[in-house]
């Protein structure tokens, strides 16, 4: 090979690679980190998460004013249930979804390909809790928080704390999520998101009546379950339920009998079958949401 050539192959070759290194690799969203409610009475539902469900807060935070503004509600060192002390947020209809949380490993590039999608992400900023976050709405109009966790942050600063052997589940699975149009929500969850099909319901009328979704790189996501609006009807709740996932039903059912007992608390229902397959068990919390309880692993 002459001299030239190889010196032409050698600036292509550089050329490429330098196009390589300025490639950023993609972005992964690898977990439900929360979903945010609005509630009536922060004294029952603190009294619900914490003494009835064995969780416990790592942190709260408070308004400029100095009152209560956030309580967290600690599940597994990334996911958290989070509740805000503001009644006045909740809808005739009784949704009390104030927003879901997605967790990435780099918001700034996922902003950017979500962006190239069409999405329109909010811009990427450092919450008050240390972590970087942006936002973006479902076809819905719900919105979700998109959580880069930073070493500064409220979560990395709280690892391996607040995690009582009280706790009747270890892992967020799902929120089951209203849609009013399955086929939209499926284009924005599946294929711009990323999102994997995990389970899908019985079928009505040819049509799925709920699909389970897990995020691109993990194993917890949401359960869309479509609605049809009728005149003069209010849409359902945004968010109506949220999985949580137990080591054994049969015996978180019996624990949280006992405290329901104990603390005054409805008990739960009886231990069923889950469509997809496993046991079950629920209750309710103070303002309506359905918690329910699987020892299905994905």
């Amino acid at each position: 090979m002459s001299p030239k050539k190889f010196f032409s192959l050698a600036l292509i070759g550089l050329g490429a690679s330098s196009l390589l290194a300025q490639t950023p690799a993609p972005a992964r969203i690898t977990a439900l980190y929360h979903v945010g409610y609005w509630v009536r009475d922060i004294d029952k539902s603190r009294a619900f998460y914490e003494n009835y469900l064995g969780f416990a807060e790592p942190y709260t935070l408070n308004t400029p004013e100095g009152a209560l503004q956030l309580v967290v509600i600690k599940v597994n060192d990334g996911q958290s249930i989070y509740l805000f002390p503001n009644p006045s947020k909740i809808l005739p209809n009784g949704d009390n979804l104030d927003h879901l949380g997605l967790v990435t490993d780099n918001a700034a590039v996922l902003h950017d390909q979500l962006a190239a999608k069409g999405i329109n992400p909010s811009a990427v900023k450092k919450a008050r809790v240390g972590d970087l976050i942006f936002g973006i709405r479902d076809p819905d109009g719900r919105p979700f928080e998109v959580t880069q966790f930073e070493p500064d942050g409220q979560v990395m600063k709280h690892q391996g704390q607040s995690l009582p052997k009280t706790r009747i589940a270890i892992r967020i699975r799902s929120a089951t999520v209203s849609v009013s149009n399955l086929d939209a929500s499926l284009a924005f969850y599946r294929d711009q998101l990323g999102f994997k099909v995990a389970w899908r319901g019985s079928m009505l009328d040819g049509r799925a009546d709920q699909v389970e979704l897990t995020v691109p790189d993990g194993a917890s996501g949401v359960v869309l379950r479509p609605f049809t609006t009728r005149p003069g009807a209010a849409a359902p709740r945004a968010v109506p339920e949220i999985w949580l996932e137990v080591q054994n039903v049969s015996v978180a059912a019996a624990i949280l009998r006992d405290a329901a007992i104990a603390g005054g608390f409805p008990p739960p229902a009886p231990v069923t079958h889950v469509l997809s397959g496993g046991l079950q068990t629920s209750c309710v919390d103070p303002d309506g949401t359905l918690i329910v309880f699987t020892d299905q692993w994905h």
